[in-house]
């Protein structure tokens, strides 16, 4: 059986003596995604670009903006986790730890969330969470997040980078906490993947040569994250 099944009948027969007064409701715990961006270790220019994004609040599919944490059991089903949920709104969540990398990698002069609160951005970035999951398929547990990230310029609309990002990974030690520390590290890695082409495509429209392409960052084979 599922260790995450025989734990949903834990807490059920632990609320069940909870109701007949001999033991108590289990806690709620709360979790967070986090992790510490570090600066890009390849880049086209080792300045920031002269312009200012503003990075507008993601979008998420319906099915996981609500606090509960998600987990599946198969591709057909999701279920959501009454004990433990997510600490802040999974959206916002996602869009903070973006601002927070953008900044450090030091892509561009400015990054700003909303049009008033600083210089006038040229280009704008908006994403949607597609998934964001814990599955378990009987003795094995993954972490999956699935997003879509695009760049857009601001003066014409123009898409200068869009990329879906579909990444897994396995989660050897069978712990909540390890599935979210592992989800973090999804989102970084996506972070650092995106950065790096839009660090290209900046280059493209402040027309500086490129360099081969780096694949140091590029998604691991099967086995480790996909």
């Amino acid at each position: 059986m599922n260790p995450r099944t025989n734990l949903r009948y834990l807490l059920c027969a632990l609320s069940v003596v909870a109701v007949t007064g001999c033991g108590a409701v289990p806690l709620k715990q709360y979790y967070t995604l986090n992790y510490l961006p570090s600066p890009s270790r390849v880049r086209v220019s080792d300045s920031a670009w002269p312009c200012v994004i503003r990075l507008r609040d993601f979008n998420i599919e319906e099915a996981y903006d609500r606090p509960e944490i998600v987990y599946r059991q198969s591709p057909f089903q999701l279920q959501y986790d009454y004990y433990r949920s997510w600490a802040v709104k999974p959206s916002r969540m996602i869009t903070d730890l973006v601002y927070k990398h953008l900044l450090t990698a030091n892509l561009v002069s400015g990054v700003v969330r909303r049009y008033d609160e600083g210089p006038k951005p040229g280009y704008e970035l908006s994403g949607m969470i597609e998934a964001i999951d814990e599955y378990d398929s009987q003795e094995l547990w993954f972490a999956h997040l699935a997003l879509r990230m695009t760049l857009t310029r601001i003066a014409d609309g123009g898409v200068l980078f869009e990329k879906r990002f579909d990444l897994r990974k396995r989660v050897y030690e069978h712990k909540p906490e390890n599935v979210i520390r592992e989800l973090s590290s999804l989102l970084e890695l996506t972070m650092t993947q995106a950065i790096s082409a839009m660090d290209r495509v900046l280059a493209k429209e402040f027309g500086v040569a490129l360099p081969p392409a780096d694949t140091s960052t590029s998604t691991p084979a099967a086995g480790g994250t996909r």
